[in-house]
């Protein structure tokens, strides 16, 4: 049985290394995802989930009830997402006008499918990407996000009906 995060974050505080690279394999994914939220890129999702997992290393004396490490990993990367989105410049209308048909096509299916998981709420939108881009189980959500495993589905089934409704407005004939 692999141990709790407690005991592994408490293990990292003391200077044990394989704690904390333990920590990493079990939420990197999970960091990638939140980030991916935000920045909807995957390889600065990527940067970010790394920064985050620094500051949390830096900061792991600083994590008051360590079972909740996942809790607080995610709101560690949500903010250095934040952070990013804030400063980034987006340079796709350039590009645009280059493009051959088949590109602009998947580009606009792209910004259509953003623009979906946008007019979600947030939570839902953790949850669609936590889960089909992250593969994360429902229970690995739950525990992440701290919800039940039944909460974790009902949102997922809702913003999926949500989603499928915005983008069949989006390919409608005005």
């Amino acid at each position: 049985m692999d141990p709790p995060d407690r005991e592994l974050v408490c293990d990292a505080r003391n200077g044990n290394v394989a704690a904390f690279a333990t920590l990493y394999e079990r939420y990197y994914r999970l960091a990638v995802g939140l980030a991916h939220c935000r920045l909807r890129d995957v390889h600065l999702a990527e940067d970010v989930a790394q920064e985050a997992f620094a500051i949390a290393c830096r900061d792991l004396t600083k994590l008051r009830k360590p079972e909740m490490f996942s809790q607080w990993l995610g709101t560690i990367c949500r903010h250095t997402a934040s952070q990013l989105a804030s400063r980034r410049l987006d340079l796709e209308v350039s590009t645009e006008l280059t493009e051959s048909k088949e590109r602009r096509q998947a580009t606009e299916d792209r910004l259509d499918i953003d623009s979906a998981l946008r007019q979600l709420d947030e939570l839902s939108r953790e949850v669609v990407v936590l889960h089909y881009f992250s593969e994360l189980s429902h229970a690995e959500i739950a525990t992440a996000l701290g919800l039940s495993s039944a909460a974790v589905h009902g949102r997922l089934q809702r913003a999926r009906h949500k989603l499928a409704r915005k983008l069949s407005s989006f390919r409608s004939p005005s």
